[in-house]
């Protein structure tokens, strides 16, 4: 691949062939929670549940309609965003600069309602933190005295706020018309840092780029790959963008394409397996990008659905290191996941030959393209004017049927540039 521009290499060109979902089993491994519990003195149940960690999330049960939720503000808090029965419904700052008790209310038109609080990347510019807590529910943000409970229990640690059934990516059902507004389809970006740094400067032409894109194309899957994941972030093709940048970049563009054209718009955050044998190109990987992933459909325009993207190419990797980074982001959240690789190797003709490159065989391709859970969907990398990459996944299509488990391709990349 060349290197990338900021506006454009990837053309996302929605095709889908209709396929039954298949769960698959995936390995559970414990992990130590996000949230704790910290004894702070003026919380009225004399500690509270917090984080600092992004996109962590806390679920809570609260029995009434209108509630509130209180919390312990300070100098080095930063902002929640708090999702209601699965629907985000306020951003809350937490920062103050002394040391405080605040409250605010929420509604619902349920008695019994599940609350989830999910740490943002951003925070108030006076802010020297980004630690978020949960101090208590209670039916009055004045008093937290009768029916307040304190201390609440926390029913999921590490739940994803991710809606339990993403909503399907759109695709036309038919070849459309050249002349039609479906034929036009959305452009992705590579992403470098220095294209997104300072983010607070970036922000306004990102969403600007965005809004441009949007009164061209109707709808469609736009991919952010922002390179190989590496610690707190990804490489931006030779300029590390951390994690809160490519949340802010993912959130910019979603509210240009939400503001600018009708949609349904899909926004995914990409990564890829480069690098070969790395911390962050397995299991641990896959959950890292998952949590940056929750944290942008969090703080993004709630009609633009936020997803995951990876790259998995043979040539990059061993097989191993993929399957287990997928099945990573799949053990943590429902989120949508696109395979935008490559099957390099792979037989173009089909046969008892099932091998690729670099160790690879076409189940390993079909497992993080489809079969590692139902919400993973290939989106092949159809380059070559010959057609061999287009054979390779007819191929890919064939096997996957023969197993019984269809392969998912929802979507195409070309390249236009």
């Amino acid at each position: 691949m060349r290197t990338p521009r900021l506006i454009g290499l990837l053309a996302a060109a929605s095709v889908m062939i209709p396929a039954v979902a298949h769960a698959s089993s995936v390995p559970s491994v414990p992990v130590p929670s996000a949230w704790k519990s910290r004894a702070v003195s003026i919380a009225h149940g004399g500690s509270v549940h917090s984080t600092s960690i992004t996109g962590a999330s806390a679920l809570f049960e609260v029995n009434r309609k209108s509630f509130a939720l209180w919390f312990v503000a300070g100098p080095k808090n930063g902002r929640a965003a708090i999702f209601v029965n699965g629907r985000k419904v306020k951003v809350v700052d937490q920062y103050s600069p002394r040391t405080t008790r605040r409250a605010v209310m929420l509604r619902s038109n349920k008695t019994k309602n599940l609350v989830m609080a999910v740490a943002l990347s951003t925070r108030n510019r006076n802010s020297k933190g980004t630690t978020v807590n949960v101090d208590a529910f209670g039916p009055s943000a004045a008093t937290c005295a009768k029916g307040c409970t304190r201390s609440p229990r926390i029913l999921d640690r590490e739940a994803s706020s991710q809606a339990a059934n993403p909503q399907a990516p759109w695709y036309p059902t038919a070849v459309p018309a050249k002349t039609s507004a479906e034929w036009v389809v959305p452009i992705g970006s590579y992403v470098r840092g220095r294209d997104v740094q300072p983010i607070d400067t970036a922000v306004p032409v990102i969403r600007a780029a965005a809004c441009d894109q949007a009164t061209k194309v109707r709808q469609g899957v736009v991919v952010l790959s922002f390179g190989k994941q590496v610690d707190g972030g990804a490489n931006g093709f030779g300029k590390t963008i951390l994690n809160s940048e490519m949340v802010a970049t993912a959130s910019a563009w979603a509210a240009g394409l939400a503001e600018c054209g009708p949609g349904p718009w899909e926004v995914a955050l990409g990564t890829s397996n480069s690098g070969g044998v790395t911390a962050y190109n397995g299991y641990l990987g896959g959950r890292s990008w998952s949590k940056v992933v929750a944290a942008a459909r969090a703080e993004s325009d709630p009609r633009v659905v936020i997803s995951g993207a990876v790259d998995l190419e043979p040539g990059w990797g061993p097989p191993g290191q993929a399957r287990a980074w997928v099945d990573g982001y799949v053990d943590k959240t429902q989120a949508r996941l696109w395979n935008f690789g490559s099957a390099d190797g792979c037989p173009q003709t089909f046969g008892s030959d099932l091998t690729c490159n670099n160790g690879w065989t076409i189940d390993d391709v079909l497992w993080v393209s489809s079969h590692a859970g139902p919400n993973v969907l290939a989106m092949p990398q159809i380059h070559t004017q010959s057609g061999s990459q287009a054979r390779q996944w007819a191929v890919l299509a064939a096997r996957a049927i023969q197993m019984g488990m269809p392969l998912r391709i929802a979507s195409i990349t070309v390249q236009t540039a």
